[in-house]
């Protein structure tokens, strides 16, 4: 299936169990590749660092489907690939290899660039939103404790602290010229794990 909307996510983690070291997403309007096709290129991410075998990795695709009035379609399409040993030119690799993937996936749809780089403001309700999606924080209980912006690359690089004192870093337009891309991560020195689900709870 081609969706008339995409959000394309990267989750660079030492285990599934845990949160992400850093998260990367990109949107995409009218992308000209069916599903399939994007998690054969994504593929190639797990295999950056150049070792006999690819990083650990998993891949999962969900799809929505709107015809209430105006039709519509959205595919959301998640990897979280293993960086446990991957710092120095290994993380580095990685990103290389993320930014590759996402530049070809952003040159076979048909969203703009930004036109005017968003006030400080908008760049941080994006932010806010993604942090949401990949840890779990609500939105109204971050705040926004520095904001750098960097009109040439068209990147804003925004901090936060949550009321409970965990930091956030998000750099809004991490690709240049690809505004939609954002990366968030938590500043945390070691792994926290992502709260087990209350199965009895949830059944109540």
């Amino acid at each position: 299936m081609k969706a008339q909307e995409a959000r394309v996510s990267i989750e660079l983690v030492e285990h599934p169990t845990y949160y992400p070291e850093e998260a990367w997403d990109l949107d995409l309007d009218h992308l000209d590749m069916f599903t399939e096709e994007v998690m054969e290129e994504l593929a190639a991410i797990s295999w950056a660092e150049g070792k006999e075998y690819p990083n650990f990795n998993a891949v999962s695709a969900k799809t929505s489907q709107l015809n209430w009035g105006a039709s519509d379609s959205f595919t959301e399409i998640l990897m979280q690939v293993s960086v446990g040993a991957a710092g120095g030119a290994g993380g580095t690799a990685i990103h290389a290899a993320i930014k590759l993937v996402y530049e070809k996936l952003k040159s076979r749809s048909q969203g703009e660039s930004w036109s005017n780089i968003p006030s400080a403001d908008e760049a941080a309700r994006l932010a806010k939103s993604r942090l949401h999606q990949h840890y779990g924080v609500a939105v109204d209980k971050l705040r926004v404790t520095g904001s750098n912006v960097d009109a040439d690359a068209e990147r804003y690089e925004i901090n936060f602290v949550h009321e409970d004192g965990r930091k956030f870093g998000a750099i809004v337009g991490a690709v240049e010229g690809i505004p939609s891309c954002t990366v968030v991560r938590m500043e945390a020195g070691e792994p926290v794990l992502r709260p087990l689900l209350d199965t009895q709870s949830q059944g109540d």
